[in-house]
């Protein structure tokens, strides 16, 4: 009867022993697959006479389990993504549409006739006009997806202001080809409606682009940036506006005397 018992407890024991193994792994295991954590740990030296120990969880032990919260990192890191692509079709924005556009329209008011006549000054107006157009709309649509996928990159005064921006560009660069002819009787009002519309336009890009900044993590490092380009811009067009009526000036004053020494 002895021997009969002995020979069930050497039966047991093993299949205790690799139960206890298997267990032990499939714990492990399961957490491995929540996707929050990864715990690593020797087996073996916390094994005594083939019967599974407690694990130790001191962190100096070589012995100590290894913790990485997954779903932690990945949120970490797709809002470091989002934050560059913020920054990224916030520049886009800054550059296309509030750098680019004025200057467009620098050109097509101060280089037409006066103060400096040229002739290609339509072909740089629409280079002009059609890389910050490209630019900004890229910087806009970047923007609107950030805003549909997240709240926290969501602004209802910054997407209407830019859906009017679009909106209104849109309209200035389709007029290039519903220009009339020079002849035209409708050329003079279109060339109205065309400046200010464009004059608006500008004016929304601008507060646009303030109200966009103050969402940004470096806010007052954009604002500086795009005051000091807006203050440089306003600064030519004002020496520009300043030449041209001077300019004005004294083409009348120089007809006004030749009229006046002209004998019939």
């Amino acid at each position: 009867m002895n021997s009969h018992c002995l020979i069930i407890l050497s039966m047991m024991f093993p299949l205790h022993s690799i139960s206890g193994q298997a267990s032990s792994c499939n714990e492990g295991c399961s957490l491995t697959h929540t996707g929050r954590r990864i715990i690593a740990w020797p087996v073996d030296s916390n094994m005594k006479h083939t019967v599974p120990q407690m694990h130790v969880t001191s962190i100096e032990s070589s012995n100590s389990e290894a913790t990485i919260d997954l779903r932690s990192w990945r949120a970490h890191k797709n809002w470091h993504h989002r934050r560059h692509l913020r920054n990224a079709y916030m520049v886009l924005i800054v550059i296309g549409w509030g750098t680019f556009l004025p200057i467009g329209v620098i050109i097509a008011r101060y280089f037409k006739k006066t103060p400096m006549l040229s002739k290609e000054w339509y072909s740089f107006h629409i280079i002009f006009q059609s890389i910050g157009y490209i630019l900004g709309t890229i910087g806009w649509v970047t923007g609107m997806c950030l805003g549909n996928t997240s709240k926290q990159f969501a602004n209802r005064t910054q997407r209407i202001l830019s859906i009017l921006v679009f909106t209104f560009l849109t309209v200035q660069m389709l007029a290039i080809f519903w220009q009339p002819k020079k002849e035209d009787e409708f050329r003079k009002w279109w060339q109205i409606y065309h400046r200010f519309l464009g004059y608006a336009v500008i004016s929304l890009i601008i507060a646009n682009i303030f109200v966009g900044i103050n969402n940004q993590s470096q806010a007052e490092k954009l604002k500086l940036v795009y005051a000091v380009i807006l203050g440089g811009l306003a600064l030519i067009a004002l020496a520009l506006e300043i030449f041209r009526c001077f300019y004005r000036i004294l083409n009348r004053s120089m007809e006004l005397n030749s009229n006046m020494y002209t004998f019939p």
